[in-house]
């Protein structure tokens, strides 16, 4: 094999299929990923939050505008922190989403959500990724709702 190595060759393929089965499944809605969120509920207040959206590829179709995703939202409610877990199903840049409180003793803590995500231009030309969400949660203290905002930091997931 003329100057060619055939350890450098194997070592080259093995190395570029690594990549390739290790490599993120493309979210062409652009949802994916992680956001710092600022909210108020009609019971507990103003809140922030950590929100995580992951891409279910399986049962996404996105030839036609769909996208699936699992999430989970970690909000700090004055010093304590409750964790939300929920999925969304995505047509274009509109979601549902349904959601409930982790904690076995919140049973009655989980609603349903509308959200939009928006993908505006700042100053110098960069995009950002806004997810503005309303709520709904019939159980919880004899029914709540609120608001939620939140900014995309990264799109690592």
């Amino acid at each position: 094999m003329s100057g060619i190595n055939i350890k450098t060759v194997t070592a080259a393929t093995v190395l570029s299929l690594a990549g390739v089965a290790n490599a993120a499944v493309p979210d062409p809605l652009h949802i994916a990923g992680d956001y710092k969120c600022t909210g108020f509920d009609s019971h507990d207040g103003s809140f922030n939050g950590d929100l995580t959206f992951t891409l279910d590829d399986k049962a996404s179709h996105f030839e036609k505008s769909f996208g699936a995703y699992t999430f989970k939202l970690i909000v700090d409610l004055g010093g304590e922190k409750a964790t939300y877990s929920g999925y969304a199903a995505a047509q274009g840049q509109s979601l549902s989403m349904f959601f409930a409180n982790d904690s076995l003793e919140a049973p009655t803590d989980q609603g349903t959500g509308i959200a939009v995500i928006t993908h505006d231009q700042d100053s110098a030309g960069k995009y950002i990724t806004t997810l503005h969400k309303s709520y709904y949660l019939p159980g919880y203290k004899g029914g709540g709702r609120g608001t939620e905002s939140c900014i995309k930091t990264s799109t690592s997931h």
